[in-house]
């Protein structure tokens, strides 16, 4: 009689599991403490609620848009210490890749607290490009690193990209190729320390570049298919400055600034051709200041865009970002946001979502 009241009170997984992904990261994180099956699906599952990170020199920020009441701008506490500051931040399924100046490399998931640093030291004379990902087939963790060289082996001497790739697994970095003289350098508006990581879009990693084409200098963007590990080179539109790389529906988009302010948003045709198309085009915004800037981050609900509004500091020879609006397409406008927090200015922006996977 017992084991049959104890048969009627069992539930099936696939309802469990439908309760479980509903819970919030903190109440999803103490069941995982009941048995394997919900421990693999906590660890498998993957929030779809997209936070925006900011960060300084020392501090990194969470701001949740989605947030019902007053939206706030809340400090994550690091578990790790380190003695310099922070150059660049990437991140992939969950996990951050932070770049400090002395200590290199910190992968770290500020939903478990768990991280773990990668060897690497920097060379400051060098333009360094990077790119981070997780390889969702072996459970790694992956760096790759493009760092500029003065080629002595042609004449006349030209500067190359050499391509490094660090693996978590092991632990160590492994030296792969030379990309062709073609790519003459990695762009880098930010100015922050020659430092500039890939966007990471489907898989892939991009960079805007200028490449020489057909003996004329262009803008381009490098792109580096993480799966097979493999370099190719997409040619912008025909006239089109690129001044910055985002991702907006899921999709690559270049951006394009105007001497009119205003602003161009291109992205690839999917299928076979795969042409530059103009997506969107943002109107002029309301500067304070001559040195005054507009950002495009991610494009929102009812796809309304999300932007920084970033200014010039001449004294550091550098970009810095001080607020965000949010562009309406319906009604042409852009609206301020206000957001509670100490940060008067910020170094850069990434979209960040929640996961349990260890670094």
């Amino acid at each position: 009689m017992e084991i049959e009241k104890q048969r009627n009170l069992h539930i099936p997984d696939d309802i469990i599991f439908n309760i479980l992904r509903r819970l919030p990261p903190k109440p999803l994180a103490r069941c995982k403490c009941v048995c394997k099956s919900w421990e693999s699906f906590a660890n498998q599952h993957k929030y779809h609620n997209y936070k925006l990170l900011r960060f300084s020199r020392n501090t990194i920020q969470s701001i949740d848009f989605e947030a019902a009441d007053e939206i706030k701008a809340v400090d994550l506490d690091i578990p790790f210490k380190v003695s310099s500051g922070m150059l660049g931040i990437a991140s992939c399924n969950g996990l951050l890749c932070i770049l400090y100046k002395k200590e290199g490399f910190v992968i770290w998931n500020p939903l478990t607290g768990r991280y773990k640093r990668a060897c690497l030291v920097l060379n400051p004379s060098a333009d360094n490009g990077f790119g981070f990902w997780y390889d969702h087939s072996t459970h790694n963790c992956k760096i790759v690193r493009l760092m500029r060289f003065l080629d002595l082996n042609v004449r006349p001497f030209t500067a190359r990209y050499s391509v490094e790739i660090y693996s978590q697994n092991s632990n160590s970095w492994q030296q792969k190729e030379t990309l062709p003289w073609q790519i003459r350098y990695i762009k880098n508006e930010s100015k922050i320390r020659d430092i500039n990581f890939g966007v990471l879009v489907n898989e892939a990693l991009y960079w805007d570049i200028r490449y020489i084409n057909n003996d004329n200098e262009i803008h381009a963007v490098l792109r580096f298919d993480t799966l097979n590990e493999k370099f190719d080179v997409i040619l912008s539109p025909d006239n089109v400055y690129i001044h910055n790389i985002g991702v907006f529906k899921g999709h690559v988009c270049l951006v394009e600034y105007h001497k009119v302010d205003h602003i161009d948003i291109w992205t690839r045709e999917v299928g076979k051709n795969q042409n530059w198309v103009k997506f969107m085009n943002l109107p002029p915004f309301e500067r304070k200041s001559r040195f005054e800037e507009l950002a495009p981050i991610c494009s929102m609900k009812n796809d309304e865009i999300l932007a920084s509004v970033k200014e010039k500091n001449y004294f550091i020879g550098c970009w810095m970002k001080k607020e965000f609006v949010l562009y309406s397409p319906d009604v042409k406008t852009y609206k301020k946001i206000h957001i509670r927090s100490t940060m008067k200015f910020f170094k850069d922006e990434i979209t960040y979502t929640d996961t349990f996977v260890s670094p």
